[in-house]
């Protein structure tokens, strides 16, 4: 009995039993994909349909970070309870992202058929969509189940607050650009999806920032993360300012977009994740409270 404590006190062993867990996690994670998801990659795989499967590589990308999030996050007294913390987290997580891809096709992409466009379409903007949308859920999941404060009833909360303000966000980069994204991710705009895409993994990285550490009180946690996210909402116009104006001024993004550029789009794609990615690393608006 001595000698199983002292392995399981070994950090060789329990690197191989995170592993071994969370290998067992993945396992769960793709079977909830089978069973609540749009199609089951090995079908699409046997039919060469690339399109549905950058969708799925999107979920498995984000469940990876969930997993990462739930394994840095909060610790027991002992290896028996972090074993124990890290399963129950990561399994919340996995829930969570299985009701991201619901949230995906019935609010976020509401407006066409999802299964058709990525089934029988194959339409790549589309499935670039769902990519940057599980990547981002993912994140924020990461972050929800990375903290200490409030327990799973707050990875639960914040999980909520972030999908909603990411659904906010949706709207008003359909309001702002000259052209209705559904409509063209529907005429199969490649450029608009991958451009998309990188919006959203830029705002879910926003998100996670906006989520991650840990607070002393709901009311602090709170002003906290609506401080965070207010300020840099408000940084993410400079993106397209900079696009327009210095990086590739010669000419109209939005205009290639809508032509379906899918140059444009990459170009695009990369900015916005770069700059979410500085602003992630180097922007503190937190203060004392």
């Amino acid at each position: 009995m001595n000698f199983i404590l002292q392995l399981g006190n070994n950090a060789i062993v329990q690197s191989i039993i995170y592993l071994s867990i969370s290998c067992i996690m993945l396992f769960l994670s793709k079977f909830m994909f089978d069973r609540f998801s749009l199609f089951q990659p090995e079908k699409e795989v046997k039919k060469a349909n690339y399109t549905a499967i950058i969708a799925f590589c999107g979920y498995m990308t984000g469940v990876a970070f969930i997993l990462v999030g739930a394994f840095a996050g909060p610790s027991g007294k002992s290896f028996r309870m972090d074993l124990a913390m890290y399963i129950a987290y990561a399994i919340v997580g996995i829930i969570l992202m299985t009701v991201s891809g619901f949230v995906t096709r019935k609010i976020m992409l509401n407006r066409f058929d999802n299964a058709k466009e990525l089934l029988q379409d194959k339409n790549i903007g589309t499935s670039a969509v769902y990519f940057g949308f599980y990547v981002a859920h993912g994140l924020i999941i990461a972050a929800c189940v990375n903290g200490e404060f409030g327990g799973i009833l707050s990875s639960i909360f914040y999980y909520v607050l972030s999908v909603c303000f990411m659904f906010l966000f949706l709207r008003l980069y359909d309001y702002f650009v000259p052209y209705s994204i559904h409509e063209e991710l529907e005429n199969d705009n490649y450029a608009v999806g991958i451009a998309l895409a990188g919006n959203i993994i830029a705002i879910g990285l926003i998100l996670m920032k906006a989520t991650l550490g840990d607070m002393d009180s709901w009311k602090s946690s709170l002003i906290t993360y609506f401080i965070d996210l207010s300020a840099i909402f408000l940084l993410l116009p400079v993106v397209r300012f900079v696009l327009g104006n210095f990086i590739v001024k010669a000419i109209n993004i939005n205009k290639e977009l809508k032509n379906n550029n899918v140059a444009a789009g990459l170009i695009e794609f990369t900015c916005i994740t770069c700059f979410a990615l500085l602003v992630f690393f180097m922007v503190d608006f937190t203060f004392a409270i």
